[in-house]
């Protein structure tokens, strides 16, 4: 399986860990009060670190870690993300950010759209959910786009503010693919 994806703007391509700097200029506090566990005045060091947690859980199976790169320059511009659910191994969550100098153009949508159906098989999930903060529009609106199922509110724990932040939640089913149907019919 190619570990880059391509879209018609963008690669999303493996974690590195020279990626520690430009994640540092892209993480502002205005981008991480939308996640849980960035305080958006990361150090080099800190980042360096997630990375290479990161890059171990996509080597054990856990995950799957994409930089989002303009493909046309190669510009990091933001991290996407599916995890494995440890207590239902076939569950993954979906998280994502992107720089704010490319908010409101679609890049978003177009990145988590591509990662989805790769993180589905690469990690053999049968659903895909997702979380943003209620007042993230933004957010929500990627997720509904992506076709995800509403399924009401819950309380996220933000480890980063070591509060719990009241999100919308939603899911999305492994689609159903035509060839894995016949192999089982067929007893492949």
């Amino acid at each position: 399986m190619d570990l880059a994806i391509t879209t018609e703007r963008l690669t999303l391509r493996p974690l590195s860990l020279d990626d520690a700097e430009p994640f540092v200029r892209l993480m502002t506090p205005g981008i991480a009060r939308w996640t849980g566990s960035w305080i958006g005045e990361e150090t080099v060091e800190r980042v360096v670190e997630r990375l290479r947690r990161q890059i171990d859980l996509e080597a054990q199976g856990l995950a799957v870690n994409r930089a989002a790169t303009l493909s046309a320059t190669g510009e990091l511009m933001g991290w996407m993300s599916v995890h494995r659910a440890k207590a239902a191994p076939g569950r993954g969550a979906l998280g994502y950010w992107i720089g704010e100098a490319w908010f409101a153009q679609g890049y978003t949508r177009e990145a988590v759209r591509a990662l989805v159906p790769f993180a589905f098989e690469a990690l053999d999930l049968q659903v895909i959910e997702a979380v943003a903060q209620t007042a993230n529009a933004a957010s929500i609106a990627v997720l509904r786009g992506l076709g995800m199922r509403y399924k009401g509110q819950r309380e996220e724990f933000a480890v980063a503010r070591g509060t719990a932040d009241l999100c919308e939640w939603f899911e999305l089913d492994r689609p159903w693919r035509q060839d894995t149907a016949l192999e089982e019919a067929e007893g492949w």
